[in-house]
């Protein structure tokens, strides 16, 4: 070995072959196969450049150099307790390399989705002829194409690496947005809203299950809670941007409220372009940890996920469309998403119709997101900390249902905007726990792949709904029984759903000391998803 890749005292292993070339050499007592690369080396446990190593990354294939034989061995990762310690060390690194862009660019999103309710009382109604239903249906149409959408788009994620599949989703919908800075009519918005759908479908439900394959999923609700926070962010950044570009009313011959579109799509295509850098594909190609750390990683995840399988087929695909789960999820969260997306696109309409000015209006939307971020970050954290989900998913509905009977009662302005801080803080507080519940819910990488597209489309077809539930104003009070309603029905089918995950752990659990089942007998298992006796539904 040259020297300058293997300074003296370190453990080092360097290779540097002939590509295309298949053999095995010998590692110990263990007969290893390896698929050559040129220029592939490790050095200090880190790939320069990456090798495509299929074999290495599994969970029983960490190398350290024996100094003394000078021969390489392999370590038992069975005999290698996880750390507690150790794995949030870890997971503290894929935080700063992970989160911040899938952060950033979900922002952006629900920032593109929602800035027609600021475009809405900046007079688009007038400027582009939306009288009658015309703004509820431009606010619906775009969820039809999003739900659609969303089961292909999970499904490309299994075959596509996600740095590029995500990347192209953000140019195309903020070159889409861009544009629609240049439509003056309902046709035009009409248009363009469908293709922001349509592109959009990809993200959402696409980063919510590549985050669970990066974390283990007790470790998941913190993470999604950040992510999930952003769309709170964008509601707050949606006001005080809309009160800022309004100032460029008539600029270059564009109303204000086309100048949100052009500005904001901008924006959302020069940070889907950095993406590219930045959004890493898998723990086996990240070049941020260690290889040891990869090890580490994947044995927390399978662990958790009872190493089942990870391959794409189609009969994991149906396994989720026949699970009777996935709808009772899509349910609940159609029952979350409604009163979500009814804040989200009226907001400052309602806010508006307290009695204060629309250009305040927009800044008055600010304070009510700012609570509601924090209160989606805490019940995050805790439901971490317990490792409860359910729970905190009832909890955060009531508080919703708490803002909107006070919303439905009471006529006084003051106490109206009140309310505001409860039903925001409420219901998307309940989004994050109940994002971060479905989307460990189900075993197999494909299964849950496509659970996910499935209950998030369903879920979203709630944008659909609520875009209708605030007709006019003295008919508000319906929008707010629906939102209640809605809110109600949610925390039924969570107690039941919490029940009936805790009898079929209970059912798994004798099955495992009746039949004598243990994780050494977990490959018998790992095409039957979360069927298996070894997976526990969270709770």
């Amino acid at each position: 070995m040259n020297d300058r890749f293997a300074p003296k005292g370190s453990s080092i292993l360097v290779i540097i072959v002939a590509p295309n070339r298949t053999r095995s050499f010998k590692v110990s007592d263990h007969k290893l196969p390896v698929r050559r690369h040129p220029w592939s080396v490790y050095k200090d446990g880190r790939v320069i450049p990456f090798c495509r190593f299929s074999h290495f990354f599994s969970t029983s294939m960490s190398t350290t150099h024996n100094q003394s034989s000078g021969e390489l061995k392999l370590l038992d990762p069975e005999k290698r307790p996880l750390d507690e310690v150790e794995i949030r060390r870890v997971l503290r690194k894929l935080d700063y390399h992970i989160l911040p862009i899938v952060v950033l660019l979900y922002l952006l999103a629900f920032l593109d989705r929602g800035n027609i309710g600021n475009a809405k009382i900046l007079g688009m109604v007038e400027d582009a002829n939306l009288t009658g239903l015309r703004y509820n249906i431009l606010s619906a149409v775009f969820f039809i194409p999003y739900c659609l959408g969303e089961v292909p788009s999970n499904i490309m994620l299994k075959v596509v690496r996600p740095s590029r599949w995500l990347f192209g989703a953000a140019v195309a919908w903020g070159t889409i947005v861009t544009l629609m800075c240049l439509c003056d009519s309902f046709k035009s918005l009409l248009i363009t809203r469908l293709f922001v759908g349509l592109t959009e479908s990809a993200l959402s439900p696409g980063i919510l299950f590549y985050l669970s394959t990066w974390y283990p999923r007790r470790y998941l609700a913190w993470r999604v809670g950040l992510y999930v926070s952003a769309s709170v962010i964008a509601g707050a950044f949606s006001g005080l941007l809309a009160y800022g570009i309004e100032r460029m009313d008539k600029l270059g011959g564009l109303h204000g409220w086309q100048w949100i579109f052009g500005l904001e799509g901008i924006v959302t295509v020069l940070v889907g372009l950095v993406s590219l850098s930045f959004i890493h594909d898998s723990v086996q190609s990240a070049k941020f940890i260690s290889i040891s750390e990869k090890d580490y990683l994947q044995r927390a995840i399978t662990r958790d996920s009872s190493e089942l399988s990870v391959h794409l087929d189609k009969k994991f695909i149906w396994q989720a469309f026949k699970d009777y789960r996935t709808y009772l999820h899509s349910l609940c969260f159609l029952g979350i998403m409604i009163p979500l997306y009814s804040l989200a696109l009226f907001l400052p309409t309602l806010i508006n119709e307290l009695g204060y000015r629309a250009i305040d209006a927009q800044l008055f939307t600010v304070p009510p997101y700012a609570l509601a971020c924090v209160c989606t970050l805490v019940s995050a954290y805790l439901s971490d900390r317990l490792n409860l989900r359910g729970p905190f998913i009832i909890i955060t509905a009531l508080l919703g249902i708490v803002g909107f009977i006070i919303l439905l009662c009471s006529n006084s302005s003051t106490l109206g905007y009140v309310a505001m801080f409860f039903a925001t803080s409420g219901v998307f507080s309940a989004d994050a726990v109940f994002c971060t519940w479905f989307s460990t819910a189900y075993g197999g990488e494909t299964k849950r792949a496509v659970a996910i597209a499935i209950i998030n489309g369903a879920g979203n077809l709630g944008g659909i709904l609520a875009s209708f539930v605030y007709i006019s104003p003295r008919n508000y009070y319906i929008g707010y029984i629906v939102n209640i309603g809605c809110l109600v029905a949610t925390i039924l089918l969570t107690a039941f759903m919490m029940w009936q995950f805790k009898r079929e752990n209970h059912l798994k659990e004798q099955e495992c000391a009746g039949k004598d089942i243990t994780v050494e007998l977990k490959a018998e298992w790992k095409n039957m998803g979360d069927r298996s006796p070894l997976f526990r539904y969270p709770l």
